[in-house]
C-alpha cells in the first residue's frame, strides 16, 4: 500500500503542468481572427458616428448663427461668424477628412461679403456621400446630392 502511494505520488510530481507551445500559438491565433473580425465590422459604425458629429457641428454653426444675427438690420454678420465658427469647420474637415475619395466640402453661404439676410451651413456626409444642410428659414435638408446654391437648403 505504501508503494502504490508512493508511485502515484512519484507520478504526480513527474507530471508537468502548464501550456506547450503549440497550445499558446493556437490561442494566439485565435485571439487575433476574432479581433480582426471584431475590427472589420466597427468600420461602418465609425462612419456613422462621423457622420452624426458633422451633423452636430452642423447644427452647432446654424445656432451660433442666431447670435450673429441683427434685428435691427435684418442681417447676419456672415464674417464674425465664419471667425466664431472656425473651429467646428476644423473639426468638421477632421471628420470628413480625404477618405474614400471625398471632398472635404462644408462651409456657409454666402461665401462672400460681411452680412447676409440668410445664411446656409452645409457639409458633405461620410457614408452617403450627400450633404446635410441647414438654412436660417428653419430647412433641413439630408439629402442633397450637389453642394447647396444661394443661401437656402432647398
Amino acid at each position: 500500500m505504501v508503494e502504490k502511494i508512493m508511485q502515484i505520488n512519484t507520478m504526480k510530481m513527474n507530471k508537468k503542468e502548464g501550456f506547450t507551445l503549440i497550445e499558446m500559438l493556437v490561442v494566439i491565433a485565435m485571439i487575433g481572427l476574432l479581433s480582426a473580425v471584431v475590427l472589420v465590422a466597427l468600420g461602418p459604425s465609425r462612419n456613422k458616428a462621423k457622420d452624426t458629429r458633422i451633423i452636430s457641428d452642423v447644427n452647432q454653426i446654424r445656432a451660433l448663427a442666431e447670435t450673429y444675427y441683427n434685428p435691427v438690420t435684418g442681417a447676419y454678420d456672415v464674417g464674425s461668424l465664419r471667425s466664431a465658427a472656425s473651429s467646428t469647420f476644423t473639426d468638421i474637415s477632421n471628420q470628413i477628412g480625404n477618405q474614400n475619395g471625398l471632398d472635404t466640402d462644408y462651409g456657409t453661404m454666402p461665401t462672400s461679403g460681411t452680412t447676409a439676410t440668410s445664411v446656409a451651413v452645409y457639409a458633405k456626409l461620410v457614408t452617403t456621400n450627400v450633404f446635410y444642410c441647414v438654412d436660417s428659414i428653419g430647412n433641413t435638408n439630408a439629402s442633397m446630392s450637389a453642394k447647396p446654391a444661394g443661401n437656402s437648403c432647398q
